[in-house]
């Protein structure tokens, strides 16, 4: 099961740290330090979107955007204006706010030495980088045809709860009360590995929904980090800013 850091390190054919060194203006060193302390704050705010209603289908939006598949493939589309409207978008979605996502650039300031001014330009980078780079993993999986139609029906599902009409999408074995959401959530157990029920299909209920969700979660771990990111207390204070920030919502 592959980790945000693995995404990161293979991103733009390997040379993703060294082509956010030379965009952000500083050395390979600072950039890997940045991005291995960013890690953390995007696995823990990916984790915590996973949780609030309707989080799959715009995790899923966000993971088929091209625009993010393109900043994960190559240095010039993680530069341009588009990738940093989208990154700030993702980044906003996961911690739920501006004001937010400077305490968590501020607390990657201090491990790093970096300004967490820097910091903040560099987050909507990484997290298209590492959103667009689940789909590739996925494309290597085989699962890009099954990632396509998720995206299609998390798009349908977000059509019907806006109140519009959609065109009714309802999964073999599941009645029109179950709809897009339950199709939605059919695909995302079946390709993320959610247990089957005894009848060997996938379960499209509670149990299959959570199943759905807890091996997506998986993927959003942040994978082997130096030690000294774990040593500082970074995660932690990254797990307090966003816990503090549900109480208070």
């Amino acid at each position: 099961m592959f980790n945000l850091n693995d995404i990161i390190q293979n991103a733009q054919n390997g040379k993703a740290i060294d082509n956010l060194a030379q965009q952000f203006g500083i050395s390979p060193e600072q950039a890997q330090a940045a991005v291995q302390a960013i890690i953390p704050a995007l696995s823990a705010g990916l984790v915590q979107k996973l949780g609030q209603p309707g989080a799959l289908g715009s995790i899923i939006s966000a993971v088929t955007d091209s625009t993010h598949q393109g900043s994960f493939s190559n240095s010039e589309a993680a530069q341009s204006t588009a990738t940093a409207q989208k990154g700030s978008d993702i980044v906003n979605d996961m911690f739920g706010s501006n004001h937010i996502t400077q305490q968590i650039a501020a607390q990657v300031s201090k491990v790093t030495g970096l300004r967490a001014d820097l910091i903040m330009q560099m987050l909507p980078v990484v997290a298209s980088i590492a959103i667009g780079g689940i789909a590739a993993a996925a494309q290597k999986q085989g699962w890009g045809g099954m990632l396509g139609q998720l995206a299609n029906a998390a798009e349908q599902s977000t059509v019907r709860t806006s109140g519009q009409s959609a065109p009714s999408q309802t999964a073999p074995g599941q009645s029109s009360s179950g709809g897009i959401i339950g199709a939605l959530i059919g695909m995302a157990a079946a390709i993320f590995g959610a247990a089957t029920t005894s009848s060997g299909t996938t379960g499209s209920g509670t149990a299959g929904n959570q199943s759905a969700l807890d091996n997506l979660g998986k993927m959003f771990q942040p994978g082997s980090l130096p030690s000294e990111i774990i040593q500082s207390g970074l995660p932690d204070e990254i797990g307090k800013i966003l816990t503090s920030s549900r109480s208070s919502s």
